[in-house]
């Protein structure tokens, strides 16, 4: 134990050192609940067995990787990146500033700087960067049993800081462990701002969504098309995600994202995500300019999605 506390020490301390905002690492026995609570989510909202089954077995991590012994999960905040106000409302913030985008060659080299110090350490190691827009499993999940914050009500992980945080995470091959102890105060009994704030009403209570009807998923996977018994109205001006639960909810709040610093060539473009120039941009400008923004939620030859969803905002305006 003393052995697995050290290594998971040195990890954390370089997971910092790297760039990332914290580290947390469990035994990855501590992932077996997982299932439990997809399963409640499930009966909850039996149509969502068909979204999880489609996403991949998310509670597969020890058959995925039957040499782990730990997880390792660490946090990126992405509040420290100003977001242009004529974006928002209508494109996700954590897709356009995610690190996951080719575009963002600072936080990439982060991780990479990361990877190769597990290598460094001899450490047989899986994730990251190195999965692309995969990843090793549930990682809010993980995030939650290291003790690295809470789940609220939207289903979201949060941070004290809100709950616009990327997550990265890895499994290596020896026993490692740094847990913290997060002191967030849970969502109050009588706050409903997200549900309230949902304009699909994906979220049909605390802690339960149906993915199918959520904006998120109809302007990405879904390809803009909307589920029987919705309407245009049901995705607000949104043309790519959704933050109307997150933008709602009181600890999110106190953040201003006209400050800080500039996401790298996303200002510059900005004006060209107006949905009335995207209406009738080219092929070559959607797919090589916008598309490689959305941190593989829309794919290459999917620009008629975002035509769909930006001709959509337009009405919606109106």
């Amino acid at each position: 134990m003393e052995t697995s506390k050290l290594l998971g020490q040195k990890i954390h301390d370089m997971a910092l050192d790297c760039g990332f905002d914290d580290c947390g690492i469990i035994p990855i026995d501590d992932m077996d609940g997982f299932n439990e609570r997809l399963q409640q989510r499930e009966k909850r909202v039996p149509s969502s067995a068909f979204f999880y089954q489609a996403v991949g077995d998310l509670g597969s991590i020890k058959k995925r990787f039957p040499w782990a012994k730990s997880v390792i999960i660490c946090t990126l905040w992405l509040g420290k990146y100003r977001y242009p106000s004529s974006l928002q409302g209508k494109y996700a913030k954590s897709f356009f500033l995610s690190p996951g985008n080719s575009l963002c060659k600072t936080m990439q080299v982060d991780c990479t700087h990361f990877e190769n110090k597990l290598s460094e350490e001899n450490l047989q190691w899986e994730g990251g960067s190195h999965l692309g827009f995969l990843s090793i499993g549930p990682l809010r999940y993980a995030a939650v049993m290291a003790g690295l914050g809470i789940i609220r009500k939207n289903n979201f992980f949060y941070t004290e800081k809100g709950s616009f945080v990327e997550l990265i995470g890895y499994v290596i091959n020896p026993e490692a462990i740094f847990r913290q102890e997060s002191h967030l105060a849970p969502c109050a009994e009588t706050c409903h701002c997200c549900q309230d704030a949902c304009p699909s009403g994906a979220l049909k209570g605390p802690f339960t969504m149906s993915p199918l009807e959520c904006v998120s998923y109809i302007t990405t996977f879904g390809k803009g098309s909307l589920p029987a018994g919705m309407d245009d109205r049901d995705c607000s001006t949104w043309i790519c995600g959704c933050d109307s639960c997150q933008d709602a909810c009181p600890y999110n709040r106190k953040h201003d994202w006209t400050v800080g610093t500039a996401y790298p060539g996303l200002e510059e473009i900005a004006p060209e995500l107006a949905p009335s120039t995207l209406v009738t941009a080219s092929e070559d400008f959607i797919r090589n300019r916008i598309i490689p923004y959305t941190d593989h939620h829309i794919a290459p030859e999917e620009t008629d999605t975002l035509r769909i969803c930006a001709a959509r905002s337009l009405r919606n305006q109106k």
